[in-house]
């Protein structure tokens, strides 16, 4: 992870290896994602498409939370939790149901319960 903690190192090269550790941590039990690569997923969430970046890295987001290598823990401490959360109910609000469900998946996985939303009447 000392390359998304590299000063000189480009924002889009520090996202990128982010997102190919949280990956990588997804698919190995032992290897655990540490809280940088989160944070700066985490922090994609805030911000506008761009070039397909911030898909990829809720996608990163979700495949680990999902993935027996999520501590559910560290998910608290980095404040993924409430971003899952927020992006879930912003995902339904936008009607994209099959995201919303991911991220309740996702929730679940990490032990807390779904979200709650408002159906149409």
């Amino acid at each position: 992870s000392s390359l998304t903690q590299e000063a000189g190192a480009s924002d889009r090269c520090k996202l990128a290896a982010a997102i190919a550790l949280v990956y990588l941590a997804s698919s190995c039990p032992d290897l655990a994602a540490d809280d940088t690569c989160l944070s700066l997923l985490l922090s994609r969430l805030d911000q506008p498409e761009e070039n397909g970046w911030r898909r990829d890295s809720i996608n990163a987001l979700l495949a680990l939370a999902t993935s027996s290598s999520a501590c559910a823990e560290q998910w608290h401490r980095v404040g993924g939790v409430a971003a899952l959360q927020a992006l879930a109910r912003e995902t339904a609000e936008e009607g994209v149901e099959r995201q919303a469900e991911r991220c309740d998946e996702a929730l679940v996985s990490l032990g807390v319960r779904r979200v709650r939303r408002r159906t149409a009447a």
